[in-house]
């Protein structure tokens, strides 16, 4: 006789658990470690223009 949904045994769904458990884990401990590490270079610094060399203040040209 087969116990329980009949979808998956015993083993299957302990897996499954662990599993979950275990993204859960590195999901909080990369939380956690966010705010102790520098920002990404891909973070919003990255799309700030950056200034052209010897130019101080850029205006269009009108004439």
């Amino acid at each position: 006789m087969i116990r329980g949904n009949g979808v998956f045994s015993p083993r299957e769904r302990r897996t499954a658990l662990i599993a979950v458990l275990a993204a859960a884990a590195v999901a909080l401990g990369g939380i956690a470690l966010q705010p102790l590490l520098k920002p990404s270079l891909g973070g919003a610094d990255a799309y700030a223009p950056a200034a052209a060399p010897g130019v101080l203040d850029a205006t269009p040209f009108n004439g």
